[in-house]
Order: structure tokens, then C-alpha cells, then sequence
């Protein structure tokens, strides 16, 4: 009988979330459909203590095996691909990267070269693609090179906005030179095969060639189709992760900030990257320092600041990244140089929430990924935007005003209805044959258009009729157990 009842109750989810399922539909994956997670690998998980260096401060212990370890949480937080910091062996204190010692080996810190190629097969396994941060433009400034007669023309002087803390040891390479750009195409060849990962976010402290570009893309390509290339570093080309992020972190690290800056970052894209679609999205990183701590000196919630930034980074056209620990929400005390360790048992249930909510919706609708992109109103800190793509829409509202707003919204059919995902409003076409869309301070919400048919009498009566049977079976298992207990 138990049995039975817990099927009853089952039914009416099964229809619901059927009735969902139709939106998404099959095509072949592309950069554009993912998700990233970014990892800043020493400060991420430390999974094999035998590779710890304890005398050096500067590495706290994280590693290729601790990654490896913690790609179901990732996963179930729902992104579709990691992007690692550079893993590639570095001078003493290098924990970040950036000063590489040696562009084919992996530094000691974080594991061996089997354990990075053990990384992109378990990722692989969960369907999770790989993208390495790969440093083009620049050594550790004890590099063997360095000392290299044959080799004093494979540096150069060039002026750099790389943090600080990480210009302090490094030393750039000469791109023009014919010879380390061969060293370079031929390193890149040596990951892809070592490794089998997907793609590489180029990172560079100059601006690169767009010939050198094209002969590394040429390069990687030709070892595994459909290798991907991203760099926000080629010559010529406009800085649109970076304007992106710039925009984002100081609309949103305070309340009451005006929206009008959002829509001019998507169109300086359109207007200056060929593919302003996969273009990753970053709202912060290892040379930016924590969106959290800027929330915090603005003496705002960053729980609330992060859940209306992230909602716009997952919503606007191209590849949200997000860094590693925003789900908690890690707080670096303004210095980006001293990146803190991840601290798994804490978090923010609020936060991952949305986290999950926004990663769920990309995957479940593809005008989230591949739709285009119109404003549709942007006033006084409310901004609406509108994604389509084929026969489906979705509108994105994000009010960043200290008090409620309201917009009516024009441009859309008669007979329609908006349903919010995130906090279950529902937006109906007004006598007058206005939409009227209203949101509560600091809220943001992202609604499906879809023919408003009305209330769903047939399911609402499935539902109540199944929720009957289950009240006559709980009274006749009631009624049986008093029996049994007076005889």
C-alpha cells in the first residue's frame, strides 16, 4: 500500500518536470554552451601532501590530485568545464604560475605530467571539458634562457599592467622572434598531446600578433580538432573581458548604482571581436582581487551584490567563468596577491543556490547561450534585456535601485505570459494589453515568454485528485493500525 502511495505522489513531478523538458534541444556543444569553473590550483585543495613543500610560504599545498577530488562538487554545482591556473614548473615562490621555469614540465608543487593527463580523463568521465591557463609572453626571471648567450635576443622590455606582485620576477619574451614563437607552437603541441585537454586561455602581458595567434590556433588545431583558443591579448583587437569585468564589478559592488554601462560593454563586443559570443566572462580573478571584499568596503551584503552580478554574467552573451570560491563567498581583504585557501565546509546556501539555479537554466535554455541580445529598458537602475534564439525568449530583469521598480515592456505578442525562474513571479498581459513588470529592491529574475494559457485546470485536478487518494489511504492505514492495537 506504501508502495503505491509514494507512486501516486510521484506522478504529478514526473508531469511537471516533463512539461519543462521540451525547451532545450539537442545540438552539437559548443564553448559558448559552457559553464567555468575556475581554479587557482595551490589554493584550491590540497590532495597528496607528498608533493607539500613546507618551508616555502608562498604555496599552501593545492594540486592536480585535489582537483581531481573535488570535480563532483564542481559538478553538482552545475558547470560544464574547469579552467585551471598555469601548472607549468615555475621558480621558487611561483605558486601562481607566472613564472615559469619550464614550459614543458609540471611544477613539483602541484603533482607530474600523468597526474595532469589523470586530471583531463576523470574530468572527461563527468563530461566536464578542461581548459590550462598557458603563459605565452613571459619567464621567471631566473629562467635557464636567462643565462643563455645563444638566447639574449629571446627577451625584450615592454611596458605590462600585470599585478605587482607577479611583475616583480618575471621577464618577457621577444614575440617577433622567430625562434620562441617556434619554441611556443611547439610547447602548446606537447600539452595537447601529453594531456588531451580542450583548450587554452592564452595569458599574456603584451598584446599578441594576430599572425602568432593564428599559427598557434593552426598549430593546436591540427593535433585535436575543434582545439579552442582564448586570449584577451591579440593586437588591434578591444579588451572585452576586461571592459566586461571593469563595468560589472563597479556597477555592482554597490547599491543604487545605474545599469546604463551594461548594454555599451555588449555592443564595443559586437563591434570589435569577430566571436563576441565566446568570449569568456569574468567578474573576477588572481590579478583583480575579490568582488566579495569590494561589496564589502562599499559596506553593502555581498550576498546580495554577488547574486545580482552573477545573474548578469549568466545571462549575458558569451562564457561565464566564475573563480573558485565565490560559491562561499571568499573575501581576499583587497590584496589579490594573497589568495586564501578554499575552505570547503563553508558556503552560503543563498549563494549556491542561485549558482545552481543559473548553471541549471544555461544548460535547460538555449536562448541563454546562443540567443541574441536586445535591451529592451534601462532607467534609474532597473535594467530588462531580452535573449532570443529560434522560437524561444527569455527576459532578464535586474533592479539595482534601493527601492521597488517598475517598467511596462513593449515589443512583445499578445496573449503571453512571463514566468520567473528565480523567485516564481508570474507576469500577465494587463486589460490595457500592457506587460507591467515590476521587481523588489536589489532583485534580479529571469522569466520565460510563453503563451499564457491560463490555469492548467486538468493538471490541478490530476494533482488534487491524487492528493485525495493519498488522504483516504493515510486514514485507512490509520484506521487499520487502531484496530490492530485494541486487538
Amino acid at each position: 500500500m506504501r508502495k503505491v502511495i509514494a507512486g501516486l505522489l510521484l506522478i504529478p513531478l514526473f508531469l511537471f518536470f516533463a512539461s519543462q523538458a521540451g525547451a532545450a534541444e539537442t545540438e552539437e556543444r559548443q564553448w559558448q554552451d559552457e559553464s567555468v569553473y575556475y581554479i587557482s590550483i595551490d589554493r584550491f585543495m590540497n590532495g597528496d601532501n607528498s608533493n607539500d613543500t613546507v618551508e616555502e610560504e608562498a604555496y599552501h599545498g593545492g594540486d592536480l590530485e585535489g582537483i581531481i577530488k573535488q570535480l563532483d562538487y564542481i559538478k553538482e554545482m552545475g558547470f560544464t568545464a574547469i579552467e585551471i591556473s598555469p601548472i607549468m614548473a615555475n621558480q621558487d615562490e611561483g605558486y601562481h604560475g607566472q613564472w615559469i621555469n619550464d614550459f614543458q614540465a609540471v611544477d613539483e608543487h602541484f603533482g607530474t605530467m600523468e597526474k595532469a593527463e589523470d586530471l583531463v580523463e576523470a574530468a572527461h568521465e563527468l563530461d566536464l571539458k578542461v581548459m590550462f591557463d598557458f603563459v605565452v609572453s613571459h619567464t621567471g626571471s631566473d629562467h635557464p634562457w636567462r643565462e643563455d648567450p645563444d638566447k639574449n635576443d629571446w627577451y625584450s622590455e615592454a611596458e605590462t599592467s600585470y599585478p605587482e606582485a607577479w611583475r616583480e620576477n618575471m621577464a618577457l619574451l621577444n614575440l617577433d622572434n622567430p625562434q620562441v614563437q617556434d619554441y611556443l607552437l611547439d610547447t602548446a603541441e606537447f600539452w595537447v598531446k601529453e594531456t588531451g585537454v580542450d583548450a587554452f586561455h592564452l595569458h599574456s602581458a603584451v598584446p599578441l600578433s594576430s599572425e602568432f595567434y593564428s599559427k598557434l590556433e593552426e598549430r593546436v588545431q591540427s593535433v585535436q580538432d575543434g582545439f579552442n583558443l582564448f586570449t584577451e591579448s591579440v593586437k588591434g583587437d578591444n579588451d572585452s573581458s576586461v571592459s566586461f569585468q571593469t563595468v560589472t564589478r563597479e556597477t555592482f559592488q554597490s547599491s543604487g548604482t545605474s545599469l546604463e554601462d551594461l548594454y555599451t560593454v555588449w555592443e564595443e563586443n559586437v563591434e570589435h571581436k569577430a566571436e563576441p559570443y565566446e568570449t569568456l566572462r569574468y567578474i573576477d580573478g588572481p590579478s583583480t582581487g575579490r568582488f566579495t571584499h569590494l561589496a564589502v568596503e562599499e559596506g553593502q551584503n555581498p550576498i546580495t551584490r554577488w547574486k545580482l552580478a552573477l545573474t548578469y554574467q549568466f545571462t549575458i552573451p558569451g562564457i561565464p567563468a566564475m573563480y573558485f570560491g565565490t560559491e562561499l563567498p571568499l573575501d581576499d581583504g583587497g590584496d589579490p596577491s594573497t589568495i586564501k585557501m578554499m575552505n570547503f565546509k563553508a558556503g552560503d546556501e543563498q549563494l549556491k543556490q542561485r549558482i545552481d539555479n543559473l548553471t541549471s537554466m544555461r544548460t535547460q535554455f538555449p536562448a541563454l547561450r546562443r540567443g541574441d541580445y536586445e535591451e529592451m529598458y534601462n532607467e534609474d537602475g532597473l535594467a530588462i534585456f531580452k535573449r532570443s534564439y529560434k522560437d524561444q525568449t527569455m527576459i532578464i530583469a535586474i533592479n539595482n535601485a534601493e527601492e521597488t521598480k517598475a517598467a511596462v515592456l513593449s515589443g512583445l505578442q499578445d496573449g503571453q505570459q512571463l514566468r520567473g525562474l528565480l523567485h516564481d513571479g508570474m507576469v500577465r498581459q494587463q486589460e490595457n494589453g500592457e506587460y507591467r513588470l515590476g521587481m523588489e529592491r536589489e532583485t534580479a529574475d529571469v522569466f520565460v515568454v510563453e503563451r499564457d494559457e491560463g490555469y492548467n485546470w486538468l493538471f490541478i485536478g490530476f494533482v488534487g485528485g491524487v492528493l485525495s487518494l493519498f488522504v483516504i489511504a493515510v486514514t485507512v492505514i490509520s484506521l487499520k493500525n487502531r484496530k490492530t492495537e485494541k486487538s
